[in-house]
């Protein structure tokens, strides 16, 4: 019905309310979000034949512009706006739509169109339909366009059907006339799924604005058909034309005079193509004007096209599919050698590439290997079925998709049947051995570091000069073909695979996918490869999720800029990474983490960190790769497996507790139910919400569940009702389903989803029919409490249930009967059970912190109970492959469990959830020592701040002070249990029976110098002295002051001590016979803490606000008070070689020079509450602190001298402006190894930045220690480790090339 030209109309009329002048700030932020697809609009000359198809389209167009208030015939008509046209394969719907646009266009009535492709990525793709109508309705009418606008402005992320349906809703003035969406050849685009959803959300959109209507053309598929059918959308089919035979004819006889006319076929003595042949060619074509197109474009081919067309007529008729297959066929056999391998390749790579992008002859060529005048006479050699579409130069494309149905189907001989799975191994091989071959170091010929791949201006110019067509094609494609299916990769391909993966040419693939745009793509091959395991060796499988690590943890770098995979990305690389051992070897001129690179990624449990409250839910997607998680902070998150890293950013638009999650059987979608009394359906693709929230339920959504079939979701409330969904629309299904007589928990969809069980708060089970609501049998009774989860066994035989009585029980699906005796084991409620993907076991998980496993047949739990979690565990889901069990609790954390042996993937990192208050040095500098609110002291290793042993324990409240003894053998504790204890520090162990005696809290302990002694001081406002050794009070109690001490400390020779008091005295006393000596000595309102100088000469007190250094001899202040903090100044140490003090006050530290008495350092910010302890190291390279948030941190004392000098342009042979703000180390051999960034020169995505751009990237594990003095933080946690840059070598800007020295 029309030929192939591919002239676009995308000129959209400006209707009433458009402005004159589109601002071109707008139009950049609609074409950015919406991302429309140019070619997918309707083309002027791709409509039916003059003529022909008048009384359809005159019909459709009737029917399009007649306003909602004139429409009084159902036939063929939507009063809610929607028309369906529906067809055979050839009929002609996409002539037929064409036509219909171009005369909507000519009225002013089109708002936008969308004509599918399945040959086609981007047409074929669901969710560019409705951001590309959006598009163009947007360009029709402006104040619809003005909605779109502020929408985008306000949420970026708004996903495409709940921008349509909130734009139209906010809309107040609306067009005069009719405007009309066209969308043709749905069936081409998408799966049954996203058609529903489309349908819906236009469905929807009709019903709400009687303005618009929308037309929807396809072949009658079931799923398409039951759609329209469900809604009470009579459909048009084309099939009952009256008028078709006699437009088929006119359109052959028109086709056939061409030919005629083109070849100079002779009429004489009759016509060519009479009236009789006209006949038999009409009764062949069964309707379909796709065979008039095709015979014309094959008779075109012969010289003489007589003696072809009268073969062709011989014989009977068939049906329709039969005569246009017999065509093809002639069509075939006219022009191919069947035996010819040559034809038969290029046939495979033509239609292999077919789904993903059509490919010109010269790529074809490059890619078979053959010479390129061979693929071109194949082409033109099947110009009746093939044609090269100038829209996508030049591609090859068949004419009609029927072509490329029959090539590949069961009615295609098997001489010329295209082998996909064939092609797909073919295709694989090419683009590996063109990846290999071409791919090399900045492809683009970049010329500097500092530009964004979108401030370059000429970017796209520089792809398409440097970057072939199959260069192109392969970096995006590879692994589509590659894993096709699941069969055993050959071994040429496995180790072409495994040099691409292992080598530098992986960078260079990252390269030109950075400067494509197209990183995402990575992400996705990646993860294909690891899902296909079966299909390469373990070896690839580890070099894949290498790479895929390297991918997710630097999307950042490599998306933004090209260059940054290698300055930015590859040296934060870790050391032991696959990656990292090519890079040494290539790229040996790249900026290095001197302290801090990580030598392997983080374990699992180091990471799964984003959720900022409890979890609540958990569900594996469908192929494994993923997890999704919802918590009590409003938001999902979606996991990759291989790596434990979030998957994108938050899935927001809940607005209180997700309660409930699950993917789609087919994973494209994830439903979500809430507090907020909504459930929300996600794109799981792009992480945004499909459509608006489903609303209906009176109070919290506490459960919702995908059908098997992917038809219906269901959903419990806590106000006692069961709701089913259509899944497509969001419509609710009928009633609510009423019989539980309280909250309803939990439910399920049997394995054939023709049945839902629920559990409720009122201790039963039901069962329901799904389809028609109504209760099958009576209540499941057994439990004595709460059920709080269901699920059915895979077979659908049995259901299991988990209840707050503490009990698992399993019932008979068909009789309701219990089967079996209870599950016990738990020793609290039960929140969530799940079967194993085989039926044989069951996991439970408990708010006893433990996850359990039983045995489905026999009831009985098998292996230990999984504990790791410190809180309730809230939900549990076995893996689709059964091999792994996730968890999810309120602790806060998500947990992967090994299913057959119950052991962790990987251990969690310490979590510590308690102040310290009060950290001290081993003597050997080896060890510190922590005491906590939680009773307990710990040992902790200070060069790696792992713990030595386990937590000491025996006092019975607060550890408020720590000290180790001068020869480090052991440790003294004061607490709030009014004891003294002493503690092997080598063992652990107690030392003989507390100290008691204070009769309010100690607060502080101090051994003497000679260790001989230990100090303690209480509440009750005595210091007490014991013997070290025997545990004895010596003597009588040291009481002076008039309000409680606050701190006492020896003198260096032991001969004195020293105390503090909140009185705002000082005392020394004579440690012999503990007799004060002199007055005491008034300076400060209170007095904080107070401690000697090493030499015993002078000695601190501190206070609210102040310090003083006093001459111990005359008791007589050396200077005048230091008053640089601003709060209370809680503890001071000096260094162990007298030449610096260090002080803390509330959340900063400040160093000090004990000569001068001036500030060396501070303040030293890490802390984020109150400071109660600091401490030298006894070689005085460091400082260690405690706080009240929790860490106990390291600081590298050497670093705080020098911490003023800059980095200048000398040291980096480079003018290096921004550098002004990196501070070093004036003590190492080269001043620029270990460089801390000031965190002011980092923006919040973590690049840094000079004046002539981006400078480098700081991942976000790094940002906090290379921008933090502090060198360690205990508990050990990646994201707070101490990072340091060596930027000897680094190479940047106009340079930045330099950094690769290949061979």
């Amino acid at each position: 019905m029309s030929g192939t030209s591919t002239k676009q109309n995308d000129h959209v009329p400006h209707l009433e309310g458009q402005p004159g002048e589109t601002s071109n700030i707008d139009e950049n932020l609609l074409l950015e979000r919406l991302n429309p697809i140019d070619d997918a609009s309707y083309q002027d000359d791709r409509g039916c034949m003059e003529g022909t198809r008048k009384h359809i389209i005159d019909h459709i167009i009737e029917w399009a512009t007649r306003s909602s208030s004139q429409e009084t015939s159902p036939e063929s008509s939507n009063v809610d706006g929607m028309l369906w046209v529906y067809g055979m394969p050839g009929i002609g719907k996409s002539a037929i739509a064409h036509s219909v646009c171009r005369l909507l266009h000519e009225s002013k009535q089109l708002g936008g169109s969308f004509f599918c492709r399945r040959d086609d990525s981007a047409r074929s793709e669901s969710k560019s339909v409705l951001s590309t109508l959006i598009y163009r309705l947007a360009a029709a009418f402006g104040p619809y366009r003005e909605q779109v606008v502020d929408a985008l402005r306000n949420d970026p992320h708004l996903a495409s059907g709940e921008l349509f349906s909130s734009t139209l809703q906010s809309l107040k003035t609306h067009p005069l006339r009719t405007l009309v969406l066209v969308a043709d050849a749905l069936d081409e685009c998408g799966e049954p799924a996203t058609h529903r959803q489309l349908l819906g959300g236009l469905l929807k959109a009709c019903q709400h604005n009687q303005w618009l209507k929308v037309i929807v053309i396809s072949r009658p598929e079931h799923d398409i058909q039951s759609f329209f059918n469900a809604n009470g959308i009579i459909g048009r089919d084309l099939g009952e034309d009256d008028h078709s035979r006699t437009d088929i004819r006119h359109f052959a006889k028109v086709r056939m005079q061409m030919v005629a006319d083109e070849k100079h076929v002779s009429q004489d003595p009759e016509p060519w193509v009479g009236e009789r042949r006209l006949g038999h060619i009409v009764n062949r074509t069964g309707g379909l004007f796709i065979f008039v197109e095709t015979l014309s474009q094959y008779l075109m081919k012969f010289k003489n096209p007589k003696p072809h067309l009268d073969r062709l007529l011989e014989g009977p008729s068939e049906e329709a599919s039969v005569e246009l297959h017999k065509l093809y066929l002639a069509a075939i056999e006219s022009r191919v050698d069947s035996e010819e391998a040559e034809s038969r390749l290029i046939s495979r790579l033509v239609i292999g590439v077919a789904p993903h992008r059509a490919l010109c002859d010269k790529s074809i060529a490059a890619l078979s290997g053959l010479k390129l005048d061979v693929v071109s006479s194949w082409v033109d050699d099947l110009g009746s079925l093939i044609y090269r579409d100038p829209t996508i130069k030049e591609g090859i494309r068949v004419r009609h998709i029927s072509i490329l149905e029959y090539l590949t189907g069961r009615f295609c001989p098997l001489d010329f049947r295209v082998d996909v799975k064939q092609a797909d191994v073919e295709l694989s091989l090419c683009s590996l051995q063109t990846m290999m071959k071409e791919l090399r170091f900045n492809i683009c010929g970049l010329e500097s570091s500092y530009l964004a791949n979108s401030e370059i201006d000429d970017l796209s110019e520089r792809i398409q000069a440097n970057v072939s067509d199959i260069l192109h094609y392969s970096c995006l494609h590879w692994s589509s073909h590659l894993c096709s299916n699941t069969e055993p990769a050959n071994k040429y391909v496995c180790e072409l695979l495994d040099m691409f993966l292992r080598g530098e040419h992986l960078l260079y693939w990252l390269e030109i996918l950075s400067v494509m745009g197209e990183v995402p793509a990575a992400v996705e091959a990646l993860r294909r490869i690891i899902a296909c395991s079966r299909k390469f060796d373990d070896g690839i499988v580890t070099l894949a999720k290498d790479v895929l690590r390297f991918v997710l943890a630097f999307i950042t770098p490599i998306s933004t800029s090209a260059p940054h995979i290698y300055i930015s990305a590859l040296p934060f690389t870790p050391s032991e990474s696959s990656l990292w051992n090519t890079a040494c070897k290539s790229f040996p001129k790249l900026m290095r983490v001197s302290e801090g690179q990580m030598t392997k990624w983080p374990n699992f449990a180091d990471l799964w960190k984003g959720h900022t409250a409890s979890i609540t839910d958990i569900a594996y997607s469908p192929d494994g790769l993923n997890v999704v998680s919802g918590s009590y902070d409003n938001t999902l998150r979606i996991w990759d497996v291989t790596t434990g890293s979030p998957v994108g950013e938050p899935l927001k638009g809940h607005t209180d507790y997700v309660t409930s999650v699950a993917y789609s059987p087919d994973g494209r979608n994830i439903i979500s139910g809430s507090c907020d009394y909504t459930i929300r359906i996600w794109d799981t693709a792009t992480g945004t919400p499909i459509g608006e929230p489903l609303t209906g339920h009176l109070r919290a959504v506490v459960s919702v569940a995908y059908s098997p079939d992917s038809r219906s979701i269901v959903s419990s409330s806590d106000d006692r009702t069961i709701q089913i969904w259509d899944a497509a629309t969001g419509a609710p299904v009928g009633n609510p389903l009423k019989g539980h007589a309280r909250a309803v928990t939990c439910v399920a969809y049997s394995p054939d989803s023709l049945n839902i069980v629920s559990g409720s708060h009122d201790k039963t089970l039901r069962i329901w029919d799904a389809k028609t609501g109504a209760p099958v049998g009576e209540p499941l009774k057994g439990h004595t409490h709460i059920v709080s989860s269901v699920a059915y066994s895979p077979d659908g035989r049995n259901i299991t249930s988990g209840s707050w009585d503490r009990m698992i029980r399993i019932w008979d699906a068909a009789t309701g009967v219990i089967i079996g005796e209870p599950l016990q084991g738990h020793t609290k409620s039960i929140e969530s059970v799940a079967y194993s993907p085989d039926g044989r076991n069951i996991v439970s998980g408990s708010w006893d912190n433990t996850i359990r496993m039983w045995d489905a047949a026999t009831g009985t739990p098998f292996g230990e109970p999984l504990t790791g979690h410190i809180e309730d565990v809230t939900c549990v889901s076995y893996s689709p492959d059964g091999r792994n069990i996730v968890s999810g609790s309120l602790d806060k954390t998500i947990r992967i469990w090994d299913a057959a042996t119950g052991k962790p993937i990987a251990e969690p990192v310490m979590e510590y959830t308690k102040d310290f208050t009060s950290v001290a040095y081993s003597p050997d500098g080896l060890n510190v020592v922590s005491g906590s609110l939680d009773k307990t002291l710990r040992i902790w290793d200070a060069k790696t701040g792992a713990p030595v042993s386990e937590p000491l324990k025996g006092h019975t409240n607060i550890v408020s002070s720590v000290a180790y003894s001068p020869d480090g053998r052991n440790i003294a504790s004061g607490s709030n249990d009014r004891t003294i204890r002493i503690w092997n520090a080598a063992t652990g162990t107690q030392v003989g029976e507390p100290l008691t005696g204070h009769t309010d809290d100690v607060e502080s302990v101090a051994y003497s110098p000679d260790g001989l002694k230990i100090l303690s001081k209480s509440f009750d406002k005595t210091v007490r002295i014991w013997d070290a050794v025997t545990g004895a009070l010596i003597g009588k109690f040291l009481e002076q002051h008039t309000d409680r001490v606050s701190s006492v400390t020896y003198s260096p020779d032991s001969q004195c001590i020293l105390s503090g008091s909140y009185d705002g005295t000082l005392q020394m006393w004579d440690a012999a016979t503990r007799l004060p000596i002199g007055e005491p000595l008034n300076a400060h309102r209170q007095v904080t803490n107070v401690v000697y100088s090493p030499d015993g000469r002078n000695a601190i007190s501190t206070s609210f606000g102040n310090m003083i250094i006093w001459d111990t001899a005359t008791g007589t202040p050396v200077d005048e008070p230091l008053l640089e903090h601003t709060d209370g100044v809680k503890s001071v140490a000096y260094s162990p070689d007298g030449r610096n003090f260090v002080s803390a006050s509330y959340d900063t530290i400040r160093i000090w020079d004990a000569a001068t008495r001036t500030l060396i350092d501070g303040p030293l910010k890490g802390h984020t509450k109150n400071i109660i302890s600091v401490a030298y190291s006894p070689d005085c390279r460091q400082i260690v602190s405690s706080s009240w948030d929790y860490t106990i941190r390291f600081w590298d004392a050497r670093d705080m001298q020098n911490n003023d000098r800059a980095v200048s342009s000398g040291f980096l042979k480079h003018p290096l402006q921004n550098l002004e703000d990196i501070l070093v180390d004036s003590s190492a051999p080269n001043a620029i190894s270990r460089a801390i960034v000031n965190p002011k020169s980092m923006d919040s995505e973590g690049w840094v930045r000079c004046d002539d751009g981006i400078l480098l990237w700081v991942p976000e594990d790094c940002r906090y220690g290379v921008t933090s003095q502090e060198i360690m933080i205990i508990p050990n946690e990646a994201r707070k480790r101490c990072v340091r840059l060596d930027l000897s070598d680094f190479k940047y800007g106009s340079s930045w090339t330099d950094v690769y020295q290949g061979m």
